[in-house]
């Protein structure tokens, strides 16, 4: 296994302990976020040109087995169309060849995003994946070509159709929203326009239930569509989504700290599975990020002071250590009745990031050192597997010794790993998730300490063993298998747009895509920062 704790916990953070900000205080919006590099800091790293090559060579097996198609299935070399058919691979991989000057390539993605109807598909629409990916890519790709900072010479015409069909589609979806509360509904079938609630059974009640990350991440999207279209209708509609999860209805167990689940015709809240983990993770990302997206807006204010709730509740409540392990740090999740589990899935490991951002910009050195504990933990379950790549989910042992599962409690492979590593693992695939890329980049970005880009680099190494001639990459059964076990048969979207993304700003020039500029969606689409003062 490769085994090597990093520095963990020591000297780990760089920003002085000054005093604690209260939410009620406001913000001085001129906050630096990102350390203060020298003038060429990464210029010319290979590591960044080896990322690209590695962008180029799946997107010349998508386009040879998938496109227009969504997502290449590299083994198989054919394609899926859950992502409704649109080419999903282009639209959210996009920003990242722009980024990377892939200016060949760009101008084949502007193409097909020209020839696209976004008001008609033969699949049922998932308005979650709708946003973060297909919005969020147009939008950045707008943003970012239009910014100057990434100079081209592609076709203006094109460019602008990036807006267009962005609010072409927006306003496509949009009757998701025609419901009793305006939080949205999770599909909407283009065919016939019916609009599809989801459903969830709890304690024999049935209800139509939309989920915490469906209608709370939506708000950034939505801000800087309104801010580039003029039309307010889409500011609008996150709002009044956004204010039965800013406003909770019951109390949640732990301040700030939301569950999962809400019934779509009261608002209120049906579950009391709280933290950082999927279902409910964007939505406390995004509360700090729309607010320093513009922290002019008086709406935006709330969401910030939400997100300070949340996250001074998370280090009361859910910031835990495994047994006899106090150097790492995970954030545990509650069961649906409010229960501690003492689990953690690899979605949660974003939240290392989100602390380090928010952490910086409100001046809570108490949120940031907790970013850089969950960020070096989430890379552990990295470092320690076979693979040198993390596990869907772990479990730990808590101070007492017990699992959440009592069946857990004598299982005698679980307690070994946990002895050896602080943790077991629950679900041992890895599906190409950049959570804990992100946390990491964010960590070199704010800190400027180079061990982070280091441990970005293994991992890219990592992911590089399991390529050859034949397939380039691919998705991986289990990290703790010779070879990474079964391969899967998939490479999602979010390659293009987040890890090989991620990667390469962890090596490129620190100048390019500043923390101070640019904020970035959960899907890693960067727009432009709305602040006067923020290249200043």
């Amino acid at each position: 296994m490769m085994i090597r704790l990093s520095q963990a916990l020591l000297g780990l953070s760089l920003i002085s302990q000054g005093g604690a900000t209260p939410a009620s205080t406001p913000h001085q919006a001129c906050n630096r976020i990102q350390y203060n590099f020298p003038s060429g800091t990464n210029k010319n790293d290979p590591r960044a040109e080896a990322v690209k090559k590695a962008y180029v060579r799946e997107w010349n097996e998508y386009m040879k087995y998938a496109f227009p198609n969504d997502d290449l299935m590299p083994l198989s070399h054919n394609y899926t169309n859950d992502l409704f058919g649109w080419g999903a691979s282009v639209v959210d991989g996009i920003d990242t060849a722009i980024v990377m000057g892939l200016t060949d390539i760009v101008e084949q993605q502007l193409q097909h995003i020209a020839s696209v109807d976004f008001t008609k598909s033969s699949y049922l629409v998932n308005f979650f994946d709708v946003n973060i990916r297909y919005l969020g890519g147009l939008l950045s790709a707008y943003d970012l070509i239009k910014s100057g900072q990434f100079p081209n010479s592609y076709d203006k015409d094109l460019v602008e159709i990036l807006l267009s069909q962005a609010k072409t589609l927006a306003t496509a979806i949009s009757p998701v929203f025609d419901t009793i509360t305006g939080l949205p509904a999770a599909q909407k079938n283009f065919s016939t326009g019916q609009i599809l609630p989801s459903t969830s059974t709890i304690n024999g009640t049935k209800y139509n239930s939309t989920n915490t990350a469906q209608a709370g991440t939506l708000i950034l999207e939505y801000y800087r569509l309104s801010d580039l279209t003029g039309d307010e209708s889409f500011r609008q509609h996150a709002k009044k989504a956004e204010d039965y999860l800013i406003k909770p209805n019951p109390a949640p167990m732990f301040p700030g700290l939301v569950s999962t689940e809400l019934d779509m015709e009261t608002g209120k809240f049906i579950t009391f599975d709280a933290g950082w983990q999927a279902g409910v993770d964007s939505f406390i990302e995004y509360l700090i990020k729309t607010y320093i997206y513009n922290p002019q807006d008086e709406y935006s204010a709330k969401l910030r002071d939400f997100w300070v709730t949340a996250s001074e509740s998370s280090i009361e409540n859910i910031a835990l250590s495994p047994y006899h392990k106090p150097e790492l740090t995970f954030l545990s999740q509650l069961d649906a009745n409010g229960s501690m589990m003492w689990t953690m899935d690899d979605y949660a490991c974003f939240a290392g990031g989100n602390l380090l951002l928010g952490g910086k910009y409100l001046d809570r050195p108490d949120f940031t050192d907790l970013g850089l504990k969950v960020t070096d933990s989430c890379h552990w379950l990295y470092n320690s597997t076979i693979t040198g790549l993390g596990p869907s989910t772990i479990a730990w042992y808590n101070s007492s010794n017990k699992a959440y599962d009592p069946a857990y409690n004598n299982n005698a492979t679980y307690r070994a790993e946990a002895t050896k590593y602080g943790y077991f693992i629950e679900d041992p695939s890895y599906r190409s998730y950049p959570e804990p890329l992100e946390s990491i980049w964010y960590a070199y970005r704010i800190t400027g300490d180079t061990r982070w880009q280091e441990y970005n680099w293994e991992i890219f190494q990592a992911l590089d063993t399991h390529r050859s001639a034949a397939v380039p990459y691919t998705e991986i059964s289990d990290v703790n298998a010779p070879g990474g076990g079964e391969l899967v048969n998939l490479v999602s979207s979010f390659y293009f747009a987040e890890v090989l993304k991620y990667l390469y700003l962890s090596f490129t020039e620190t100048g390019v895509l500043s923390l101070d500029e640019w904020v970035f969606n959960t899907e890693s689409h960067p727009y432009l920062i709305q602040s006067k003062c923020a290249s200043s």
